[in-house]
């Protein structure tokens, strides 16, 4: 079925070239005149000088014995100290408190230069009764910061933020080197952000106007080829199988780029997994491609045959798709065979899940067996007004969204692109949302699991097991969203710490308030949704009840631990979602329960009553 297939992306209004701007600046503070400084400009301990110091004094001394003492130890270290004599201000000292392990923690009455503080710790020392002293110097999160100037300014979708993937932390660990991602789109360009990332790709369209009657979708001239350089994917006048006029989008590009944009070089931005290699595989041209196109390079990209192609030397381990189509992929069976095919090779299969804001179930390859479909949401985590949704969808991560009121700047995922109208100019950055975004997030997450895994000396990780994985180290949403858009919003530290077979750390259990139900919620078979209710003493009854929607769902319910579907000490596993269980005379604490789904489900209520 040669249908044609279009991106998953919301084109952006303005589009900033924020590479120009010195220093980096957010677009709402460029009209008022005002510079945004980067976090990893701020002053660290040593530049800003310091005022504080930890001091130790031998037990048994006179200081250690009477804290009155302190304070003549200190005049006279500072007395001998060279480097505060020759100070016009003589700064003062005194002990703010001691620390539980009996230290002194000393305050200047000024910051104290380098040169000042190190001679004042040198006099210290000398000190017959100190044990030791030191600068009472910051410490950091150890998370990888990065420098690349825009990442801490414009980039909240990778950082620790509410709606963030919390990239840093997983940094720490994995960068996604050793690991092929391709990207099935419109071509790339050779932005110099990106190009040092990128490995030889191919392009596959194959409309390219042999004919009066067959559109030129191709727009570069000629069919299949080694190149897969994005040649524009503009719309104008002369392309009435198009629809309205536009501006090339350089989609592809802003794709590769949230996925493996080169990181730590000190320019623009970064990249989800800036240590893998992206190879653009160019699928879409004017007004999007063919569904047998994109099939071959599916199957191409993951290292199959394709007649008529050179084999793939560097075949990807993760393959990502920003685009689909309307109609649910059984009536598809071209991409799904593809899809199939490249799992079956070991490539994990990543999907944008629609931006029509409709179930997902209704498009493909959202809709197809055996890939991962990933909805969108805004910087505070809850779900962007335009994604599809549906039990197909898998998980969540960034896309944007403007309607969040966050503004022109921090509305948007911001990565690599071009200035180009239609043929390409000059590097730029720009911002856009949509799923499109969304789904290379998770693409970039996949590598940096993958070689994670690999890098610790374990079997790299199956298509299968990385659903599984994906889905387990999601973090809740902070906003139950009113449709289900998966398990919950990506995490790439807590994705990377079980690639390494690493415990994850608890994340907190929503709690159910009594008599308020919480209802949208929705999985695939086997996930489930956790949640804690406290019950007070003297209750005379506790009621739990799941009731609506589709699918069938089973009830769990434990005193003090979260339960399981082996240990859970209250159980309801009735047909379809009318699940219930109620405790007469229940003990005061926190009462758990656990939702799961024996089938796919969606729009199910959850509701606790205790009286």
């Amino acid at each position: 079925m040669n249908k044609p297939l279009s991106l998953c992306a919301v084109a952006v209004a303005v589009g900033i070239a924020l590479a120009s701007l010195t220093p980096p600046a957010a677009a709402a503070d460029l009209a008022a005149g005002r510079n945004v400084v980067p976090l990893r400009l701020l002053p660290d301990a040593a530049a800003a000088g310091t005022q504080r110091f930890i001091v130790k004094y031998r037990a048994g001394s006179a200081p250690a014995r009477d804290r009155s003492r302190v304070q003549a130890s200190l005049t006279a270290a500072a007395g001998r100290s060279p480097g505060l004599q020759s100070s016009r201000r003589l700064p003062g000292l005194r002990s703010v408190r001691r620390s539980a392990t009996g230290a002194e923690l000393i305050s200047a009455s000024r910051t104290l230069d380098a040169n000042e503080a190190q001679s004042l710790l040198q006099q210290l020392r000398q000190d017959p009764d100190v044990l030791y002293a030191q600068l009472d110097s910051r410490k950091h999160a150890l998370d990888l910061m990065p420098d690349d100037p825009q990442l801490p300014v414009y980039q909240w979708d990778l950082l620790n933020t509410v709606g963030g993937i919390h990239g840093p932390a997983a940094w720490q660990h994995s960068t996604g080197e050793g690991v092929v991602v391709a990207v099935l789109d419109t071509g790339s360009t050779p932005h110099v952000d990106l190009r040092d990332n990128l490995v030889p790709g191919y392009d596959f369209v194959s409309w390219y106007g042999q004919s009066p009657d067959e559109p030129d979708v191709a727009g570069d001239g000629d069919g299949r080829d080694p190149d897969a350089t994005d040649p524009g994917d503009w719309v104008d006048a002369s392309m009435p199988w198009c629809g309205r006029s536009s501006s090339s989008s350089w989609h592809g590009t802003h794709v590769a780029g949230t996925v493996a944009a080169m990181t730590n070089n000190g320019v623009d931005v970064a990249g989800t997994a800036w240590g893998a290699k992206v190879q653009p595989v160019r699928v879409l041209g004017h007004c999007g491609g063919l569904t047998s196109d994109i099939a071959d390079a599916i199957v191409w990209a993951a290292g199959g045959h394709v007649d008529g192609v050179p084999d793939n030397p560097t075949p990807a381990d993760v393959i990502n798709m920003s685009l689909g189509g309307s109609g649910s992929c059984a009536g598809d069976p071209a991409t799904q065979e593809a899809i199939d095919l490249a799992v079956s090779r070991g490539t994990t299969v990543v999907v944008a899940a629609g931006n029509q804001g409709a179930d997902a179930a209704n498009y493909s390859p959202a809709s197809c067996r055996n890939v991962i479909t990933v909805g969108a949401t805004g910087i505070g985590g809850r779900m962007a007004s335009y994604t599809n949704f549906g039990t197909t969808v898998a998980l969540s991560a960034p896309g944007g969204d403007p309607d969040t009121g966050a503004g022109i700047s921090l509305g948007y995922v911001w990565s690599t692109a071009n200035e180009g109208k239609t043929v390409a100019g000059g590097d730029i950055l720009r911002g856009m949302v949509g799923t499109s975004m969304a789904a290379p997030h998770v693409a970039g997450i996949v590598a940096l699991m993958q070689s994670a895994a690999v890098g610790a000396g374990r079997a790299a990780l199956s298509p299968a097991q990385v659903r599984g994985l994906l889905i387990e180290s999601v973090r809740p949403f902070p906003l139950q969203p009113g449709r289900p858009i998966g398990a919950g919003l990506a995490d790439a530290n807590r994705a990377v710490q079980l690639a390494l077979g690493n415990p994850l750390p608890e994340v907190p259990v929503p709690e159910l308030s009594s008599g308020v139900l919480v209802s949208g919620l929705g999985g695939t078979v086997a996930q489930s949704h956790v949640y804690r209710v406290e019950v007070p003493a003297g209750t005379r009854s506790l009621n739990l009840r799941t009731l609506g929607g589709r699918g069938d769902v089973s009830l769990y319910a434990s005193l003090g631990t979260v339960p399981t579907p082996e240990d859970a000490q209250l159980r309801s596993r009735r047909p379809g979602n009318a699940e219930a269980i109620v405790v007469s005379n229940p003990r005061a604490g926190t009462w758990y329960l656990r939702l799961v789904g024996e089938t796919a489900f969606s729009d199910v209520g959850v509701l606790a009553v205790a009286r």
